[in-house]
């Protein structure tokens, strides 16, 4: 059975100020962006909650998504990652926090990249809404590498004391 996110503690990220009000215009904004990325997909089910995890607005934000009504478990909730980069959504089973959560968004980012250097297909790949070019895909690298050095450390929780 398909264990649900704990978000007792979301949104997280160490020395983010998720009250300045630039910041919550920002992010109220990547949110909205997730909603509409999440509700143009014909699978979805409609949306219960938009649940912000983790976010650096404008750059990245990941929302765990809620849906009403699921029909499995395991269809009852995603992550959606949204900012300047390519949106994308995949499922919580692995990936139980934020941190997880970005690990797996650079690992996904990380095999188009790779696949569009290689001359690979793609078909396998997660769809990334650019044009399969070089170009693109080392703007990715570049994007997954920030978010691997400066955001996934802000990302991860404080050690148990």
């Amino acid at each position: 059975m398909a264990m649900l996110v704990d978000t007792s503690r979301f949104p997280f990220g160490r020395n983010i100020d998720y009250d300045s009000g630039e910041e919550v215009e920002g992010l109220r904004a990547l949110q909205a962006e997730a909603r509409v990325f999440i509700e143009s997909d014909s699978w979805a089910p409609p949306i219960a909650d938009l649940v912000l995890a983790f976010g650096v607005a404008p750059i990245v934000a990941l929302f765990l998504v809620k849906f009403e009504n699921p029909t499995a478990p395991e269809e009852a909730e995603r992550w959606a990652v949204v900012g300047n980069l390519p949106s994308m959504h995949f499922e919580t089973d692995d990936t139980p926090t934020p941190a997880l959560a970005l690990q797996l968004y650079c690992a996904i980012a990380q095999d188009w990249a790779d696949n569009i250097f290689e001359g690979r297909d793609l078909s396998d790949s997660y769809p990334v809404d650019v044009a399969p070019t070089r170009e693109h895909a080392k703007m990715l690298l570049g994007r997954i590498d920030f978010i691997r050095r400066e955001l996934i450390p802000l990302a991860e929780p404080p050690p148990e004391c």
